[in-house]
């Protein structure tokens, strides 16, 4: 579970730090895992980014403001692999924040693969923005 935290931890500082916004989207097959508090201090990973395989990507309030959803879609570009989406809530700036985690197994290639991850926790501060990291795990 220690281990479990620490990750998380960096994970939500990484995407505090670097994410990209919103756009479009669709609906889901694979259930969101929540992940612990992040903090400033992110390990950079070796793991390759997999941005250009989100086709689509949206982010929107729920009927209650404090959660939000998040949905879109991969289209894997290459071999069968699964991929790791990691969906934040927070403002810009922001130095702790909880981020979700999914894993999608087994994308198969030139699939549209839809994803959605409800009750995103907006993290405390002005002006929260969705931030998404998509990476593929060979």
């Amino acid at each position: 579970m220690r281990r479990s935290s620490s990750l998380a931890l960096a994970v939500g500082a990484a995407l505090v730090a670097s994410l990209s916004g919103c756009s479009l989207a669709t609906e889901n097959p694979a259930a969101a895992d929540p992940s612990a508090s992040a903090s400033a201090s992110a390990t950079p990973t070796a793991v390759p980014p997999a941005a250009p395989d989100l086709l689509s990507f949206q982010c929107l309030p729920s009927s209650d403001p404090r959660r939000w959803t998040a949905s879109g879609v991969i289209l894997n570009r290459a071999s069968t692999a699964d991929y790791r989406v990691t969906i934040l809530v927070a403002s810009p700036g922001a130095t702790r924040a909880k981020a979700r985690r999914l894993v999608i197994p087994k994308v198969a290639t030139g699939v549209e693969t839809p994803f959605t991850v409800e009750g995103l926790t907006v993290n405390q501060g002005s002006a929260p923005a969705c931030r998404v990291q998509l990476v593929r795990m060979d």
